[in-house]
């Protein structure tokens, strides 16, 4: 196993010891950023990473925290949902949100777990109240 105890250990930008070329946390070149970084100026990774970035953790020196690092030459615009896409999804957030019992809109996702069963709180309650009185 690796060992990435400094920073030393995360340089690697000619890919001798990684597969790809392997930058120290902060070290990277300009032209690299990551899905945030892209994210955050209206732009997608065109391909797939061309580089990392890795930084060491004390505690576990053989598993380093990772960035993938995107090209900006390659980036793409970020793609606008259409009208009919947003109605979509804000019809199936809405079917989310309605409780099956009451049909009301809650406020929030309803989990389908074994303890509400797609129930909205106060439902579940008031089941849970019926349950222990009979």
């Amino acid at each position: 196993m690796r060992r990435y105890q400094v920073a030393a250990d995360c340089h690697d930008p000619h890919a001798q010891r990684h597969p790809i070329p392997t930058y120290a946390w902060g070290r990277a070149p300009d032209h690299l950023v990551t899905r945030r970084q892209l994210r955050a100026a209206g732009w997608s990774p065109g391909q797939l990473a061309v580089a990392q970035m890795l930084r060491p953790r004390k505690r576990r020196p053989t598993d380093p925290l990772r960035a993938w690092l995107y090209d900006i030459d390659a980036a793409v615009p970020k793609r606008v949902p259409s009208p009919a896409q947003l109605d979509a999804i804000a019809k199936a957030l809405r079917a989310r949100r309605t409780c099956p019992t009451c049909h009301r809109d809650v406020g929030y996702c309803l989990a389908p777990s074994w303890l509400c069963l797609g129930d909205c709180l106060d439902c579940a309650a008031a089941a849970e109240r019926l349950q222990l009185a009979a």
